[in-house]
């Protein structure tokens, strides 16, 4: 009886490794770069918006040929040949392409809107 418990955990446990990597290499759930990817954005229109209600704010993320632009009060990064976007929520037209390394993006607001440095 031990034997066939033990079979059945087994297999259930194997069962279940197997479905979930379908799942993930077959493009049903987010991968980690996915996650990663709309979480970078978040934290760039995050200190955006700040910067619209503050003055200014910055923010430190570790880019690979990444591009940050913005407008129409829409941030969008593009990384890894993959584009993601969140709301600003205040006007904004700037664009950085071939962003490598540690780099540090400092808003600031303007009379027209939110603009963007970087050093990095």
């Amino acid at each position: 009886m031990v034997e066939v418990i033990e079979y059945l955990l087994v297999f259930g446990i194997t069962v279940a490794l197997a479905g979930f990597s379908v799942a993930v290499f077959g493009g049903s759930l987010p991968t980690l770069g996915h996650a990663q990817g709309q979480t970078e954005v978040d934290q760039i229109a995050g200190a955006a918006q700040l910067a619209a209600e503050n003055g200014t704010a910055a923010v430190v993320l570790p880019l690979s040929n990444a591009t940050v632009s913005c407008s129409d009060g829409t941030m969008k990064l593009t990384t890894s040949g993959n584009s993601y976007s969140a709301a600003v929520g205040a006007g904004c037209s700037f664009s950085f392409t071939r962003l490598n390394g540690l780099c540090s993006l400092v808003f600031t607001r303007s009379a027209a809107g939110i603009a963007l440095e970087v050093d990095g």
